[in-house]
């Protein structure tokens, strides 16, 4: 049987498969903060034979609770199993073959390959020489191409670069396409738009548990928006998307607002520290509004060297050949990592 005639040249996401003692690859949050909840599933009641509440009204309340914005209720929400799943529900339910999808180059890759699966034309706007989007050059490319959606990873992934909130509102006057704001960093930065997704009529927020509150193994995250588009998606959205599992560990999770809290003040210093480590060691390095740092690398094998040390980042090839990424752990992961580049330094000298 032959794949359909989209997937055919389709290069599909690769994740690492390397175990390391460090693992710095994914931008997954730490272990550490939600970990006491594996004791309430085994004393809580949950019926495992049984499909969950399909409405997961209770993870509702609790994402209205956290994000604390006037105006949300539970019909401004829908709940994926990941953010990534409701990216991929908002192109097939807005989104022709053909149709043109717009996004950042370089940007977070499920979007194009989401993009490709649906039959539609992908666009990445390149960034400048700092990796840097300019929105007027975005703006540009929207009027020449009329995309039915644009796709704003903020802060972006894999750079760390971030729109400020007059940037995006600047994009939104300007166009009437679908405006999809891709926020799973935003924890980490300064910029978010949730408190304006009543102001537009075209505008699509979406957060994940799965960085700030590190639970990227339930796969859990939601969509903030006006009810007319949450309807729309709701019906292709599959039922049951989300397991009773990840619906009962989120909920609790997002009641434990000082935890996230203290975590994300924790990441942001131990962002500056390392930044500040590599300028040091002579590394390019790029500011970022995430939970990790871009930088750039001529030494050969170096993911490989750094494996061989205990310590797995993300490597990139093609556009972004010799760059790589590195998540902000702990500070003993991050002291480890410091480590094993200064090692690395010192024996290519």
């Amino acid at each position: 049987m032959r794949e359909k005639e989209s997937i055919r040249e389709l290069k599909g996401y690769e994740p690492n498969h390397v175990n390391c003692k460090v693992k710095l690859d994914a931008n997954e949050g730490s272990k550490r903060l939600f970990k006491y909840l594996i004791k309430e599933i085994s004393d809580s009641d949950i019926d495992l034979n049984l499909y969950p509440e399909d409405s997961y009204s209770d993870l509702k309340e609790s994402i209205i609770d956290y994000i604390n914005i006037s105006g949300v209720n539970k019909k401004n929400l829908l709940v994926g199993n990941g953010s990534s799943e409701i990216i991929d529900l908002i192109i097939h339910t807005f989104v022709d073959k053909d149709e043109v999808i717009l996004s950042f180059s370089p940007s977070f890759s499920m979007y194009s390959i989401y993009s490709q699966i649906n039959g539609s034309k992908f666009i990445g706007v390149e960034s400048d020489e700092n990796l840097v989007i300019n929105i007027d050059n975005v703006i540009e490319k929207v009027k020449e191409n009329n995309p039915k959606i644009v796709i704003v990873c903020n802060p972006n992934n894999p750079t760390g670069t971030i729109l400020k909130r007059e940037e995006i509102i600047k994009l939104l006057d300007s166009t009437n396409s679908l405006v999809v704001l891709d926020e799973a960093y935003m924890d980490f930065g300064e910029e978010s738009m949730l408190s304006d997704v009543f102001k537009y009529d075209n505008l699509i927020v979406l957060r994940t548990l799965s960085k700030a509150f590190g639970l990227a193994g339930i796969r859990t995250g939601y969509m903030l928006s006006n009810s007319s588009l949450i309807n729309s998606v709701e019906k292709v959205r599959p039922p049951y998307n989300l397991n009773s599992l990840s619906d009962f560990i989120a909920t609790r999770a997002l009641r434990n607002k000082d935890v996230v809290k203290a975590y994300i003040k924790e990441v942001k210093e131990e962002r500056e520290v390392l930044y500040e480590e590599m300028i040091g060691m002579g590394i390019k390095a790029y500011k970022s509004q995430a939970n990790f740092i871009l930088f750039y690398s001529e030494i050969e094998n170096l993911s490989q060297k750094l494996i061989d040390r205990g310590v797995l980042i993300r490597k990139f090839g093609g556009k972004l050949e010799n760059y790589y990424r590195v998540t902000i752990g702990d500070k003993e992961e991050n002291s480890m990592f410091v480590g094993a580049i200064r090692d690395i330094l010192k024996k290519e000298k």
